[in-house]
């Protein structure tokens, strides 16, 4: 498995991770505004994480050039 397979599975989890959480708000789990906020900023952390991988796998692959 070479870095760049293993960041491709990382993002794919976090994405997973942030649908799970998306789909639960949309269908009404969240038990108070302050879980709601919570989930909310775990979603954004989520996908900056992405954005994160994303930059880190184009620097990785303009190296390689």
């Amino acid at each position: 498995m070479t870095i760049t397979d293993l960041l491709q599975k990382i993002k794919v989890n976090l994405r997973q991770t942030k649908t799970e959480i998306g789909i639960s708000m949309v269908e009404g789990r969240m038990s108070d505004l302050q879980s709601y906020h919570k989930h909310v900023g775990v979603a954004e952390g989520l996908q900056q994480a992405i954005e994160i991988i994303d930059d880190t796998l184009k620097k990785f692959n303009e190296e390689d050039e």
